[in-house]
């Protein structure tokens, strides 16, 4: 077991540990639960639950205790207050990903009756770790453009007479159609049903409201109210859903006519021996984004494209294979990095 100094931990509870530190102080968490590679079998999203929720849990007992962590306070008595707290939300954390990955991926509408339970093996879990758009392909060849740190839960092959996905964060999703194999999402007590259709869904997992708004085809949206009662709503083009999770509402309206797209609706575009950073004003004139250029000098690179309605995450990715560049997208800022063109 690493060792740690009471001058670390209270380092890390003021968020002031370099990386280096911070993977010490967790690995040192990690193994108080008698499992050393513990936090590496969770999803990102629940590592962060458990070390944040943790760490809150461990300051508040030392606030308890009225003495500064630098004074004579026992370390002895550190050391077993964080492993009992390590231990036991270790477990539940464990435990209650593990339960939901199942009860999402074995329960669906009414209607379309029970999942057979999947074996973890059986099981694809995936999320965005970079700081940009990724397209990830399911096994029915329908897409999902996933924002950073969105993660989706899927088998690794579909029931005939279903599909069934479990998603949080943001999301743009293109359904192949197929009436005879239902799609469907479970985004925490909302659920998407589709036949064949394209829509952003938006529901981190720390957001109070949901939102799913269609590009095309039709869309059923359904969540319990605060009496448990199933409520239900059906999306048009141009419609959007919004669940308030306290409340549990589920509301339909339409989308707001914009000047500007969202990132998700397409447009068509053509340049011609066009300086890139032209290019990027044309983008934020048809999109709702900022584009900016962590190297300048690749802003007189000339684009020559011809987009035909494509959607922002597409249009970016044929750039940067073109430009051989990369970006970020942070909120609606937009950065592109690349060398300059002979």
């Amino acid at each position: 077991m690493p060792k740690i100094s009471p001058h670390l931990l209270d380092k890390y509870l003021r968020n002031e540990c370099t990386e280096q530190e911070n993977e010490l102080v967790e690995a040192w968490y990690a193994s108080l639960s008698g499992q050393p590679d513990y936090l590496d079998s969770l999803p990102k999203p629940a590592q962060h639950q458990l070390q944040d929720e943790t760490f809150r849990h461990i300051q508040h007992e030392l606030q308890a205790v009225e003495k500064p962590l630098h004074s004579t306070l026992p370390w002895g008595w550190i050391i077993g207050l964080a492993a009992s707290v390590a231990l036991v939300l270790g477990l539940y954390f464990s435990t209650r990903y593990v339960a939901n990955e199942n009860r999402s991926l074995t329960e669906a509408a009414p209607s379309v009756g029970q999942l057979p339970r999947k074996k973890p093996a059986d099981l694809i879990h995936f999320v965005n770790q970079k700081p940009r758009l990724v397209k990830h392909q399911l096994p029915d060849n329908s897409t999902v453009w996933m924002h950073s740190g969105a993660a989706i839960t899927y088998p690794r092959k579909f029931d005939r007479d279903k599909r069934l996905v479990t998603f949080s964060g943001e999301g743009f999703f293109d359904v192949k159609k197929n009436p005879a194999q239902p799609f469907f999402i479970q985004s925490g007590e909302m659920r998407i049903k589709v036949l064949g259709t394209s829509f952003n869904v938006k529901a981190p997992a720390s957001h109070a409201v949901f939102r799913i708004s269609v590009v095309t085809g039709r869309v059923q949206v359904s969540a319990p109210d605060q009496q448990q009662n199933e409520q239900q709503v059906i999306l048009k083009p141009q419609q959007q859903a919004t669940f308030e999770t306290a409340s549990r509402r589920l509301t339909s309206s339409p989308i707001p006519v914009q000047y500007k797209k969202q990132i998700y609706e397409p447009v068509t575009v053509v340049f011609e021996n066009t300086p890139l950073d032209e290019v990027a004003r044309q983008l934020e004139k048809r999109f709702d984004i900022q584009v900016r250029f962590s190297n300048p000098k690749i802003a007189t690179c000339l684009v020559n494209a011809d987009f035909e309605q494509q959607p922002l995450p597409l249009i970016m990715e044929m750039l940067c294979t073109a430009l051989e560049a990369t970006y970020t997208l942070s909120g609606n800022v937009l950065t592109l990095d690349g060398l300059p063109c002979d």
